[in-house]
């Protein structure tokens, strides 16, 4: 009874694993199939950038064949990678790429080496069992072959890890010393934190404390709370959003208005223009214009935006300051 009961285990055990196998590679290509069929009909979502920036960091065209995507994979150079997305996302890629090589190696060798040993293993396991090192007899020597493949697999993923971060050191030293990156202020500038009381409105002891790297100082710029200029700013843009979408319902509408008398041969109706209420409150004060309201709302806040922007002593000094040095190295 108790051997009938385990054998139905383990033909479960095994049962479940194909299970899986199979609906997991049945997901996997379903889910290529998909992106091969969806791509090239998709190009705002797959290929943005092959028309949607600027005509030098633009992408070449793929085809419009199924696996098109996979010879232009193959083909992308490295620095064609960070010339046309930047140095963030190349590095992201090749972790990526890195950890795909890894493991590919890693798993052929162990197919190749582990799995046959564990077969052939000679012990009593069954099932999805002799693919493991269960199926190995106690002080086989077949368990040399594990012990070999654990220390390539360390061997192989440390020189890899370091195989990386060489190339790391290089590109960082590049990117730094490039120059379409030393020519920004934000290559020879930080930031200081929690700056203490006694310097907020010394920017003469600030510097003096900074002199003392390569260069010197250039300017000393300390943050500033800025929250009610940035409170304009964001009703002005709301307002300009809102704005542009009235425009263009009521333009459309207008256009619609001309075709209907161009076809019925009647006068020109133009069409209702949109309202709102001035109040922020639901069903509070009269109805107005909301095209006009908007344009001079904007227009006040807009001028509004340009005074506050006129002189930055209005605003109170916060713990924080930027600190921009005459040299690059005196940053880093």
């Amino acid at each position: 009874m108790a051997d009938s009961t385990e054998d139905t285990s383990k033909s479960d055990d095994t049962s479940t694993f194909v299970s899986s196998l199979v609906f997991n590679v049945a997901v996997a290509a379903a889910i290529i199939a998909a992106f091969c069929i969806l791509r090239p009909r998709f190009k705002r979502v797959y290929a943005p950038r092959t028309y949607a920036v600027a005509k030098g960091k633009r992408s070449p065209p793929i085809g419009a064949s199924l696996f098109a995507w996979f010879s232009k994979i193959m083909e992308v150079r490295d620095d064609e990678i960070i010339a046309r997305v930047g140095l963030d996302t190349y590095m992201f890629l090749r972790y990526m790429r890195s950890m795909f090589i890894i493991f590919t190696v890693l798993s052929i060798l162990s197919a190749v080496t582990i799995l046959p040993v564990n077969i052939t293993g000679g012990g009593d396991a069954e099932g999805i069992n002799i693919l493991t090192m269960s199926n190995l007899p106690r002080k086989s020597p077949k368990l040399w072959v594990h012990l070999v493949f654990f220390m390539v697999f360390v061997i192989w993923v440390m020189y890899n890890i370091f195989g990386e971060l060489s190339v790391y050191t290089r590109l960082r030293l590049w990117w730094l010393t490039s120059p379409k990156h030393s020519s920004k202020v934000g290559a020879s500038t930080i930031m200081v934190s929690t700056l203490p009381e006694g310097l907020l409105n010394r920017d003469d002891k600030i510097r003096k404390m900074f002199d003392v790297f390569p260069g010197g100082v250039r300017q000393v710029v300390v943050n500033r709370d800025c929250s009610d200029l940035a409170d304009k700013v964001k009703a002005r843009d709301k307002h300009a959003l809102k704005l542009e979408k009235l425009l263009t319902a009521y333009s459309v509408g207008c256009e619609k208005a001309h075709k209907k008398a161009q076809r019925k041969g009647t006068a020109y109706a133009e069409p209702k223009r949109p309202m709102m209420r001035e109040s922020s409150i639901p069903f509070k004060g009269p109805k107005v214009d909301a095209i006009e309201f908007l344009s001079t709302e904007i227009a006040k806040l807009n001028q509004q935006i340009a005074e506050g922007t006129g002189d930055e002593t209005q605003y109170k000094r916060q713990s924080s300051a930027f600190v921009l040095f005459r040299k690059q190295i005196a940053a880093h």
